[in-house]
């Protein structure tokens, strides 16, 4: 404890004693040689030697306006980071709502509009007149057919996309006319 006390009091005494050499000027001078020298004391024999760090008289209201063009620029710089930070965010949210926009729909997405194709279409044969199918007994077919179809998609709709019916009323595809390799 003794050994502290007495490194605390000798560093103080350095410290008030050691703070006088800390405001030493600088001064600058050049020789006869054109040698340009630097020293803490001024040479005798050179009176062109100047202060490498001249002393200024503060003053308040150049100091005050100082502060305030420096407050307008800080102030500018963090309203430019700040637009560059929304610019940027929307740019993101941009790309983000065009990648949600090019996703491939789901499988439920998908199935949900097959669904709403096929009932858009059964409703559109039972509105249809007797005359568009030639008799009752195909545009109960027909119905039928799509019918069928909306429930192969409700059983299975992984099969139904992977294999499409052939079926278009009483048209014959032109796919079945064709040679099987």
């Amino acid at each position: 404890m003794k050994i502290f006390k007495t490194a605390l009091t000798l560093a103080f005494v350095i410290t008030v004693w050691g703070a006088g050499p800390l405001k030493a000027e600088v001064y600058i001078w050049i020789d006869e040689n054109g040698v340009k020298h630097y020293s803490d004391q001024q040479p005798e024999d050179s009176k062109k030697a100047k202060s490498a760090f001249p002393a200024y008289e503060y003053d308040e209201a150049a100091d005050k306006q100082r502060t305030e063009a420096d407050s307008k620029e800080l102030q500018n710089v963090i309203d430019t980071i700040d637009k560059n930070y929304e610019r940027q965010q929307q740019e993101e949210q941009q790309r983000q709502a065009e990648a949600e926009a090019n996703q491939p729909p789901t499988m439920e997405e998908t199935v949900a509009a097959e669904r709403k194709k096929l009932e858009l279409k059964i409703a559109e044969l039972e509105a249809a007149p007797l005359d568009y199918f030639g008799s009752r007994r195909n545009k109960e077919f027909r119905i039928r057919q799509y019918k069928y179809r909306l429930e192969d998609l409700a059983k299975d709709p992984e099969k139904y996309f992977s294999e499409p019916t052939q079926f278009e009323g009483n048209i014959k595809n032109p796919a079945d006319d064709q040679e099987k390799p």
